[in-house]
């Protein structure tokens, strides 16, 4: 038999690796430290692959020999068969194959139903699943899957991933058995691909499995007795770890309302979290308007509560600010189990108010749209975050009661419309927010509606909805961070594509971003200000399709005069992003009451030119220090997004705040980015007609305030009217092809009157 490869078994070793880390089950750091060293040292190869295979011995469970025939042999490993109950604990599996066969590995113990197939999102999860059709789930105490593609390459000795889940505590026999299934070549028409090599071994546990006394650590209920620094119950993330870093509850088995992406979990006070004996760190947060929370606790047999007191650094209502995301989903992203469902409004809720925020826009779109529209009321809503699947649930320990809390009412749902997947998705995707009528006229289908975007914009500004652009920088990125730019990109993705004929037709009212490069997301929003146009900037998060860490990464602040709340919570949101003071970004800086002269209006006169005094009270708030880099991940978030992180300049507590006079920067200060507020002033000399705002790029950017000089419109640059002009042609070569043709011939005259009006304002622009 000739040796195995060594390149190829650290490969797949470093992969299993890897993948015991994203499930929560990483191996000692020295561990992960001397495979790394090792992989590149100077020993032989012989040398090499004993000294990784000693290495990794006392974390394999089962090593698997698999004859000619595909047969697999299933042995104990020498990692002890420690399980912890309602949780899930993952080993190594070697696999020596020296007849190089290549099939998919199976595991499969006694009493289980179903396999699991964890390479897709989507998979759904077996054992919850069956709760309602298998009366014999009582006995179906452990659960099994092989983790990630279970494809064995061909290799002679490799390794793979086994995740075991048990039910029960206490010491209890089990048997495992791992089957080679080549389903490339199978031919059979009456027997599935395992029946090939191992039809035999489900009758022959004794010879083909390994037998184990599984020793499955008890769990307890554990409660949260989570507060705010004034003393009131709330929900929060929080995140639960043991010294290896694995979460509870476990991410590999979870059912909504936890997440298998999030390390954390959504608890309100007095809501129980089941731990085994042992000593956790446990993190606590409610949104970047927190610090982080850190603890360390041991539990024991007497463990019954763990008192957590959140950490507030700022709070924007006290200033009549109030959050909202107005990008969310309820299905069809990467946290529901069937994506043409998704979660209902007690999940949902759950979320938002783990993350303190006021609002949430539950956007339905085409996968989940036939589904998710049964929850459209026209209404905001605050429903309280029951448990959707208690019987399921209660199977997996989830037997906690969920709890109301004091913060409940100052979170709402709205459930709206993101056209997305429809027809006209390939000119830019749009957020209707505020609708009374979700469904286009006449159309019984997605694909009955419009080819492209202005006749939905219409439509839906009929119900005097609030209507927009989501992820507006997808595909508008030109390979520059200036900004403004004056390249015309190429369109060719689904960011805020057709706005640029839409706001000039009157028919668009924002642009979503703080999720991407600010120079692709903000440049068309400079330009439209630039030639007299109001249109507005959100933060939105596009969760879970775009970011997965929770609801709120991208943040939208608005004043008003009181709390938005009730059934008519957006409508009073809506109205002040109309008419007041907002601003968006990550939540970790903010800028309060930005003033010209004293005066927070969104819409001034000045008689003359001349200097202007420029004031708003600014607060953010960094860590001491950077944080430790991540090992192959990006730091913060999206590889460009917005984080005030990115924002600190060099190893200091600073940031830098700028003023924008007509997308050019006028003013800056530094600020030290401790939580304080602190009071800023700029003496801004003002030439014409312009708009005016306040920015710590990549964090936080405020609406403009507009400023006519002598009673002109703001026209502040000829080169921002020509851009516009000239990408209305691009636009309609890139995306007209995607329209019908009956509707041509409407969109080509809406694209020329679109560029007719730049024309007419390019040429009362005062400069170039």
């Amino acid at each position: 038999m000739s040796e195995p490869a060594v390149q190829p078994l650290f490969a797949s070793a470093i992969r299993g690796v890897r993948k015991l880390q994203d499930l929560g089950d990483p191996l000692p750091a020295d561990v992960v430290s001397q495979l790394s060293k090792l992989e590149n040292s100077s020993l032989s190869q012989a040398e090499r692959r004993d000294q990784l295979e000693s290495l990794l011995s006392p974390f394999v469970l089962v090593d698997v020999s698999i004859d000619e025939q595909g047969r697999a042999l299933s042995a104990p490993g020498a990692a002890p068969p420690r399980l912890v109950q309602h949780g899930w604990r993952s080993f190594l599996v070697r696999v020596a194959n020296p007849h190089r066969i290549e099939a998919r590995l199976f595991a499969s113990p006694s009493g289980v139903f179903g396999l699991i197939d964890s390479h897709s999102h989507s998979a759904r999860i077996a054992l919850p699943d069956t709760l309602t059709i298998v009366p014999r789930i009582k006995d179906a105490w452990l659960e099994t899957k092989i983790a990630a593609a279970g494809d064995l390459s061909g290799l002679e000795v490799e390794y793979r991933v086994i995740s075991l889940y048990s039910r029960e505590g206490g010491v209890r026999p089990g048997g495992l058995t791992i089957f080679a299934a080549d389903e490339h070549n199978h031919q059979s028409l009456s027997r599935s691909p395992l029946g090939l090599a191992g039809f035999r071994t489900n009758f022959e546990l004794r010879e083909y499995g390994a037998s184990f006394d599984f020793d499955c650590a008890p769990a307890g209920e554990i409660q949260l007795d989570i507060r705010e620094p004034d003393g009131r119950s709330c929900m929060a993330a929080i995140t639960v770890q043991d010294g290896q870093g694995r979460s509870y509850p476990s991410k590999a088995m979870r059912l909504a309302p936890d997440m298998f992406f999030h390390e954390h979990v959504y608890r309100a006070t007095g809501e129980m979290i089941r731990l085994p004996e042992g000593r956790y760190q446990v993190s606590a947060i409610r949104g970047p308007e927190y610090r982080p929370v850190l603890l360390e606790t041991d539990v024991d047999a007497g463990t019954e509560r763990i008192p957590i007191t959140l950490d507030r650094w700022v709070d924007p209502a006290a200033h009549g600010y109030y959050s909202g995301d107005p990008h969310i989903h309820a299905g069809g992203c990467s946290h529901y189990n069937v994506p043409s469902e998704g979660v209902t409004p007690e999940t949902m809720i759950r979320h938002v108010r783990g993350e303190g925020l006021w609002l949430g826009s539950v956007l339905t779109w085409a996968p989940c749209y036939y589904h998710q529209k049964q929850f459209f009321s026209g209404e905001s809503i605050s429903p309280p975050a029951d448990l959707e699947y208690p019987a399921m649930q209660a199977a997996q320990g989830m037997t906690w009661s969920p709890r109301p809390t004091d913060r409940d009412a100052e979170s709402a749902l709205r459930y709206d419309v993101e056209v997305s997947g429809f027809p006209s998705s390939h000119s830019g995707h749009l957020i209707l927010l505020g609708l009374t009528d979700q469904d286009y006229p006449d159309t019984k289908l997605i694909e009955d509606w419009p080819s492209w975007n202005l006749p939905v914009l219409r439509w839906a500004k009929e119900q005097n909805a609030l209507v927009g652009y989501a992820h507006c920088g997808i595909g508008l990125a030109v390979g520059t961070e200036e900004l403004p730019n004056y390249i015309v990109p190429s369109f060719q993705g689904i960011g805020s594509n057709e706005i640029i004929v839409d706001v000039p037709l009157g028919a668009a009212d924002f642009q979503c971003g703080a999720q991407l490069a600010p120079a692709a997301e903000l440049n068309i929003w400079y330009h439209l200000l630039s030639v007299g146009y109001r249109t507005l900037m959100l933060g939105e998060t596009d969760y879970p399709c775009m970011y997965d860490e929770g609801p709120g990464v991208g943040r939208t602040y608005v004043r008003l005069a009181e709390p938005p709340t009730g059934p008519q919570a957006i409508e009073a949101w809506i109205g002040g992003l109309r008419e007041s003071a907002s601003y968006f970004g990550d939540g970790r800086s903010h800028v309060f009451d930005l003033a010209v002269d004293g005066d927070v209006s969104r819409e001034q006169s000045l008689d003359a030119p001349g200097s202007v005094r420029v004031s708003a009270t600014v607060a953010a708030w960094l860590p001491e220090e950077p944080p430790a880099p991540q090992a192959g991940r990006p730091a913060y978030s999206a590889p460009v997004g917005w984080h005030l992180e990115r924002s600190r300049i060099g190893t200091s507590r600073a940031v830098e705040v700028e003023v924008v006079l007509n997308g050019v920067v006028v003013a800056t200060q530094e600020v030290v980015a401790d939580g304080t507020e602190q009071e800023l002033a700029f003496d801004v000399t003002v030439e014409r007609s312009s708009w005016l705002a306040l920015r710590i790029l990549r964090s936080v950017h405020t609406q403009p305030i507009f400023l006519e000089v002598g009673g002109r419109p703001i026209r502040a640059s000829r080169r921002s009217g020509q851009w516009l002009h000239d990408s209305v042609d691009q636009l309609w070569k890139a995306k007209s092809g995607f329209m019908r043709e009956t509707e041509r011939d409407a969109a080509r005259q809406a694209y020329d009157e679109a560029q007719a009006i730049y024309l007419s304002r390019l040429d009362e622009c005062e400069v170039d």
